[in-house]
């Protein structure tokens, strides 16, 4: 297991995004778990005491830190402590909230990572309201029914067994002619490894290659891998982290720019050189251009049209199996091939042997 969308710059260890609606506005809120955290404000998190409610009429919703901090504090983030991982245990949150006229339901959409359940009770034992358990992506409605009559109930979050954010990295950078992709875990539950996944503009989410895992380790494992076929474009590239039991979670995703483009014409040297029995040629054209590659004995005369044609932006191979036009093999010996693009004229030698 894997607990991914969180980095080592994000605020808490294990930090669970919510966010509240009524219909109007949406406010972002978040709990979760950190060695560091208290039943207060606390500011490295990302915790701030809040202002007063606004005017009746105007959707609000918080969390009430009083019961458990012992002072009139309030904030969109309710972080706790956990003393050590894998941390097993319940904690409770008070959301506060009023609604911006009465009996509207409040949605709240929920990302839960592995390890852990939500569940939303009213503060006087589910009577009124007891709706739950909560796991995965979804949302979960308190209805109008109950925030008409009440102002605050109880988030309750069960965690069994939960480790902090483990994917402290995750990064793609271009090298020559290949992406490569770099990832780093700092503590890993029962993986298996990991699909590399791939998007273009062009193209939907592909598997294209997969990394094993460590299985279950506290150590730092750092990975990598190559993408070696791509062209010149966009590609985002994203990780499926799957656990031996088949369940699997999705990392965020990283985007790399390529661009082969070339800037120049040209023509390159051929490739094997001496060769038998066929050799490839290779050019590049900066721009949609009319090209033609031929090849000429050393007394000038044409022996091959190589290629002949428009082509766009790009680089391009012509393989050439020592025959003439007339498909009559040539002989041993030196040969010219020249290509030709608009006023670009460039000529190199190759040599056949038999």
């Amino acid at each position: 297991t894997i607990a991914f969308g969180q980095f080592s710059d994000d605020p808490a260890a294990v930090d669970i995004p919510l966010s509240a609606t009524d219909g109007t506005n949406v406010i972002a809120l978040a709990v979760g778990l950190d060695l560091t955290a208290t039943n207060g404000i606390d500011p490295a998190l990302g915790e701030t005491d809040l202002p007063p409610f606004p005017p009746a009429g105007v959707f609000e919703c918080r969390f009430d830190l009083f019961p458990y901090a012992g002072s009139a504090l309030s904030s969109y983030f309710d972080y706790r402590n956990a003393p050590s991982f894998p941390y097993t245990g319940v904690v409770e949150h008070t959301l506060w909230f009023q609604t911006s006229a009465p009996a509207i339901p409040i949605d709240i959409s929920y990302d839960i990572p592995t390890g852990a359940e939500m569940m939303i009770t009213d503060q006087i034992g589910g009577s009124f309201l007891n709706i739950g358990p909560f796991t995965g992506v979804g949302v979960a409605t308190i209805p109008g029914s109950y925030t008409a009559v009440f102002g605050k109930a109880f988030v309750i979050m069960d965690y069994d067994a939960i480790v902090p954010v483990e994917l402290t990295s995750f990064t793609a950078g271009l090298s020559g002619q290949t992406v490569i992709l770099n990832w780093t875990t700092a503590t890993e539950i029962n993986n298996q490894g990991f699909e590399i996944e791939r998007h273009t503009v062009t193209n939907n989410w592909e598997k294209i290659g997969y990394v094993p895992g460590f299985g279950t380790t506290s150590e730092p494992k750092t990975y990598s891998y190559t993408d070696d076929n791509i062209v010149t474009g966009t590609y985002t590239y994203r990780l499926k982290q799957v656990d031996y039991d088949g369940t699997f979670s999705y990392s965020d995703e990283v985007e790399v720019e390529v661009d082969f483009s070339p800037s120049d014409f040209a023509l390159f040297q051929n490739y094997p050189n001496p060769f038998n029995p066929s050799t490839l040629v290779r050019f590049q054209v900066p721009q949609t251009s009319s090209v033609t590659v031929k090849i000429y004995d050393m007394l000038g005369q044409e022996v091959r049209t190589l290629f002949a044609g428009e082509v766009v932006t790009g680089t391009y191979t012509a393989n050439w199996n020592g025959l003439n036009d007339a498909g009559v093999q040539m002989s041993s010996g030196s040969y010219i091939y020249k290509m030709v693009a608009g006023d670009f004229v460039q000529t190199m030698k190759m040599v056949l042997l038999k």
